[in-house]
């Protein structure tokens, strides 16, 4: 079962759009919805249990990862309705900045994180650990 449905978007699209953007199409809605979820899952799936993030329904479903999953999904339908169209991006970017935000470790979401073994028992029992790799940054001396 899909994360949210085609009625769960009326919160940020009426029923009459995507019915119109849709046509005869019902299953493009859920093609919609799946790629950006796997989208989604892209940016957090390093550090956060996207498993348990997405298969939770109802009132247990994180309300940010919702949020920004329909926001993603209204923006790629309205493409889909004016292509080439100069659209209001706003809370796509806004949600692409946050998905960004997460995965570079500069913004934690309050999501199940992935846990390993650190004992060698078999049995997950620590958060997997932040670990961003670079060195500092470098300046060119003019001597």
């Amino acid at each position: 079962m899909a994360f949210i449905t085609k009625e769960e978007l009326r919160t940020v699209a009426p029923a009459d759009f995507v019915d119109i953007v849709v046509g005869i199409d019902d299953g493009l809605v859920d093609e919609i919805i799946g790629e950006m979820t796997a989208l989604i899952k892209t940016n957090l799936g390093a550090y956060y249990d996207t498993d348990l993030i997405f298969s939770q329904t109802g009132d247990e479903r994180d309300a940010t990862v919702l949020m920004y999953l329909k926001d993603l999904v209204f923006y790629k339908l309205l493409k889909r309705r004016k292509p080439g169209a100069l659209l209001n991006e706003e809370e796509y970017n806004e949600a692409m900045k946050w998905l960004e935000d997460i995965s570079t470790g500069k913004r934690r979401a309050n999501l199940p994180t992935v846990k390993i073994d650190t004992d060698g028992d078999g049995i997950p029992d620590a958060d997997t650990p932040f670990m961003k790799l670079g060195g500092n940054r470098k300046y060119q001396n003019g001597w």
